[in-house]
């Protein structure tokens, strides 16, 4: 047996002034009401293509992962951000299911995680119509695969997998940055 159409979620743990980021965020949420897209409650900023002086630093870092992609991935061309957009999880918050139509790759940077503040849950389309009983989940037959969400962790991603946010079961606000490279 050999693997076949295979995916990929890449996690690196940066080492940046998460308060720093944080602060800008919040500064955001005074100045911008948000939008709805996938989430249900909290806050959504709207979308950003120039990035922000106070996320340059994440933004450099976020860039080199991406380069390390591409050469796994033996792109062509060399991919450039697309777009962000900052996230913040009230309690009770969460995020539908939902792709990333247009770009290639996605990801997502946490900010704040507090304990029980939602993790990020892959889903794989492939088994949609998989209704066998299963004795021991693995690559070939799980349907959902999760990532805890923690400070500093950046997880990159294809912008076709399926995905989606639990809901925030703490009083503390989660915060993130959402973005994607085209």
């Amino acid at each position: 047996m050999f693997n076949i159409f295979s995916s990929y979620i890449y996690e690196q743990l940066f080492s940046l002034n998460i308060e720093k980021i944080k602060k800008e965020i919040l500064n955001l949420r005074s100045e911008d009401k948000g939008k709805i897209v996938s989430n249900h409650g909290g806050w959504q900023s709207q979308n950003f293509k120039i990035v922000n002086k106070n996320f340059e630093s994440l933004f450099n870092n976020i860039n080199l992962s991406v380069k390390e992609i591409e050469k796994n991935l033996g792109l062509k061309n060399k991919l450039s951000l697309q777009n962000y957009w900052c996230n913040i999880n009230y309690l009770g918050s969460f995020n539908m299911p939902h792709e990333h139509h247009g770009a290639t790759i996605s990801g997502v940077y946490y900010v704040n995680t507090p304990k029980n503040s939602g993790n990020i849950v892959f889903m794989n389309k492939n088994l949609d119509p998989f209704y066998q009983k299963i004795n021991v989940y693995n690559e070939y037959n799980s349907s959902t695969f999760k990532v805890e969400a923690k400070e500093n962790l950046c997880i990159l991603f294809p912008s076709y997998l399926k995905h989606y946010v639990e809901p925030n079961l703490n009083k503390k606000e989660r915060i993130s940055i959402s973005f994607n490279y085209g």
